[in-house]
C-alpha cells in the first residue's frame, strides 16, 4: 500500500511536470510566431517595396509632415496678420491724432475712434452756434433744443 501511494506520488508529479513543459513549449511557440509577424509588419513598413519607391512609413510620414507644416504656416500667416493688424491700429490711432491737431474739422469728418455717425453730430454741435448766431454754451435756442430753421 505504501509502495502504491508512492507509486502513485511519483505519476501525478510526473504528469504536472510534462503539462508543465508542454504549456512551456507552446507558450514559446505562440511568442516565436508573434515575433516573427511583428518583424514581418516592420519590415514592411520601414522596407520599400521597390528600387526607387518610397516605404509606407515614408509615405505615412510625409503626409503627416505635410498636414502640420500646413497647420504651422496658417497659424504663422495668422499670428503675421494679427501682428499687423495691431500695428496698423496703432498708426491709423497715431494718424488721426496727429490730423485731429491739424485739422479738427476734417478729423472729425474722417469719424475717429467713434465712427462717422458720432463725427458728423459732433461736427454739428460745434458748427451750430455759428450758424444761428446763437453762442449759447448749450448749443442750441431759448429752449435748449436746435431752432425750427438755419439760416446761412
Amino acid at each position: 500500500m505504501v509502495l502504491a501511494a508512492l507509486l502513485f506520488g511519483i505519476c501525478q508529479a510526473s504528469i504536472m511536470l510534462g503539462a508543465l513543459l508542454l504549456s512551456r513549449w507552446w507558450l514559446n511557440r505562440k511568442q516565436a510566431d508573434i515575433e516573427r509577424r511583428l518583424n514581418e509588419a516592420v519590415r514592411e513598413w520601414v522596407e520599400a517595396p521597390a528600387e526607387g519607391q518610397p516605404s509606407r512609413l515614408a509615405i505615412t510620414l510625409d503626409a503627416m509632415g505635410a498636414v502640420i507644416g500646413a497647420a504651422a504656416a496658417r497659424s504663422l500667416m495668422a499670428s503675421m496678420k494679427q501682428s499687423q493688424s495691431s500695428v496698423a491700429q496703432v498708426a491709423n490711432g497715431a494718424a488721426d491724432e496727429l490730423q485731429g491737431k491739424v485739422n479738427p474739422i476734417m478729423a472729425l469728418l474722417a469719424g475717429g475712434k467713434r465712427g462717422k455717425g458720432a463725427a458728423v453730430a459732433r461736427l454739428s454741435e460745434m458748427l451750430l452756434p455759428l450758424l444761428t448766431g446763437n453762442r449759447s454754451s448749450n448749443g442750441g435756442g431759448a429752449g435748449g433744443g436746435p431752432p425750427s430753421s438755419y439760416s446761412l
